[in-house]
């Protein structure tokens, strides 16, 4: 990995993607679809900071170039990107305290309250995307809610870039060698539950497993769009019926029999029938095990609500209230979120934030493990819609909802124990940030 340091980039024509022709089950235009969404460059000369926040990847320029640069340098080739990740020494309060003010940030809808606004960077886009002819209603419509319902204010300070959807892997080789039917899209979490039964079993002093799932993102972007802190008061609130049944209906897994709660990041072992996970796990446990026999179907979901996936984990792009090239940030920003170059990233496997069905049917055509999978799983299900707005004035805190299954699992509390410990643990917590704010 190269030093986290602040690096200018000159931007310059050339630099096109190769990308390789690769498709998944359903066949997809290899070329991109036509565009009208892409803004008239500004010819003035100058230099925008584009801090990317989020994602490990963008660590490396390589990265930042492969996603965001190149096209930024296509573009807009008067533009100078000064490209910096955040690190040790490059982090909101150090670029604030030496007046490098970023004009592009990279950040999660989770970190919108205690990073975008707690160093007064947010900029309400509404002027800009009227200037600017940008539609809104291209973007997936629970990411677009879970960025503007982030701040009690209910303004849209970003614009959704990439998302984080939830899908259901499962081992092939594992449902041949114990003769059970393949997972399809479009199952209930009961239909998920009866299968997870049948393949959760030792043999030869095995264990096989019938699912596994990453709690925190189980909790965090749970398709009952319940939100853990209470929306009006400064407290947590897990302690309720909605709550028990998210949790129960995790819970159930792990109390079958040979189905033990372990690391979901064991899936690439080949022990564990179904995996529940982010997409971007088609790369990485790919990459830990190649000769997985993998495919993938939508996520499981509740009967009462059919179709109905995770919230999205939105990485979104905000221009910033102090930038002195706003508009010319605003027209990056907008060219990122264009077909032509969302369909260039869907290829690579990064799911796209638009609606657009010829930009998605291009997800991972261009990785050699996605090829003849049922890459549609991706997009197959809605989108569940974020929590509503807190009220203004409220602290921000995040509620490890993960540590319930430890709590159960590992220190044996039964639910409501469970439940009760991490609330009265995050209710401590929160007054803190409260008598600091006084």
């Amino acid at each position: 990995m190269k030093k986290n340091v602040a690096k200018m980039v000159s931007l310059s024509l050339g630099l096109v993607m190769l990308v390789s022709g690769c498709s998944g089950s359903g066949q997809a235009p290899s070329s991109a679809p036509a565009d009208t969404s892409t803004p008239k460059a500004s010819n003035e000369p100058v230099t925008l900071i584009f801090f990317t926040a989020q994602n490990s990847v963008y660590a490396d320029e390589s990265g930042f170039e492969n996603e965001i640069g190149q096209y930024i340098k296509k573009k807009f080739p008067n533009v100078t990107i000064q490209h910096i990740h955040k690190g040790k020494g490059q982090d909101y309060a150090d670029l604030v305290a030496a007046g490098t003010i970023p004009d592009i940030v990279l950040e999660s809808k989770s970190n919108i309250l205690s990073r975008i606004k707690e160093f007064d960077l947010a900029l309400d886009l509404s002027e800009l995307i009227k200037k600017h002819n940008f539609d809104l209603n291209r973007i997936d419509d629970a990411a677009l809610a879970q960025v503007r319902n982030a701040n009690p204010e209910g303004q849209l300070w970003g614009l959704p870039f990439t998302l984080s959807n939830i899908v259901m892997f499962y081992n092939k080789d594992l449902f041949d060698k114990f003769g059970v039917p393949y997972p399809k899209d479009g199952m209930t979490w009961d239909e998920v539950y009866d299968i997870a039964k049948k393949m959760s079993r030792t043999v030869d002093g095995v264990d096989y497993k019938g699912l596994s799932a990453h709690p925190g993102v189980m909790m965090g972007y749970n398709q009952l769009s319940l939100n853990p802190l209470d929306l009006k008061e400064n407290k947590a609130a897990i302690n309720t019926e909605k709550w028990k049944q998210l949790i129960e209906n995790f819970k159930r897994f792990y109390d079958i029999p040979s189905n033990a709660y372990t690391n979901i990041d064991d899936f690439p072992k080949g022990q564990t029938a179904i995996g529940v996970h982010v997409a971007e796990k088609v790369t990485s446990w790919y990459n830990a095990n190649k000769d997985l026999n993998f495919d993938l179907a939508s996520p499981p979901s509740f009967k009462e609500l059919p179709n109905t996936g995770m919230q999205p984990n939105t990485y979104s792009l905000f221009v910033t209230k102090n930038s002195k090239y706003k508009d010319q940030a605003f027209q990056i920003v907008q060219h990122l979120l264009s077909e032509e170059v969302q369909s260039e990233l869907s290829k690579q496997g990064i799911v796209t934030p638009l609606k657009s069905k010829p930009v998605r049917d291009l997800y991972g055509q261009s990785l050699p493990q996605l090829k003849g999978k049922n890459t549609g799983a991706v997009y197959y299900s809605k989108n569940a819609q974020p929590p509503a707005a807190r009220a203004n004035g409220l602290v921000d805190y995040n509620v490890n909802t993960a540590k319930i299954f430890d709590n159960i699992y590992k220190s044996s509390m039964d639910v409501n124990s469970a439940i009760r410990a991490v609330e009265e643990e995050s209710n401590i917590a929160i007054q803190q940030l409260v008598n600091q704010k006084k």
